[in-house]
């Protein structure tokens, strides 16, 4: 929903976003909840299809989504902005963990064939 409203409004999404990166904000504001609601898309689809192949790219991009956002948050509006920013760098964070745990999971997954193939 977010990365939508970002594609959709471009800047006038988030005044953070405005501030500190003043005349490329537009643009960079559309290309970022592009990017952001690609990944939702992609991290939905393979959650509910059960293709981690889908999912892993979309957490990535939703990560990078979160981070950009977090920075440029605290960056426009100071401490104003710390909050969302910290929220914005705990959700980035929380993605990567997800990531990392799907991957652990497929490599015990591979080696449990591989045991059983020998």
């Amino acid at each position: 929903m977010l990365g939508s409203l970002g594609a959709i409004l471009g800047d006038d999404v988030s005044e953070g976003m405005t501030l500190s990166l003043h005349a490329t904000g537009t643009v960079m504001a559309h290309l970022w909840g592009a990017t952001f609601a690609v990944g939702g898309v992609l991290k939905l689809y393979g959650l509910y299809w059960g293709r981690s192949t889908m999912e892993i790219p979309g957490l990535w991009l939703m990560s990078a989504g979160y981070a950009f956002y977090g920075i440029t948050v605290v960056t426009g509006l100071g401490i104003g902005g710390l909050a969302a920013g910290i929220l914005a760098t705990v959700l980035a964070v929380g993605c990567l963990f997800k990531v990392r745990s799907i991957m652990r999971r497929a490599r015990i997954v591979v080696r449990q064939n591989d045991a059983e193939a020998e």
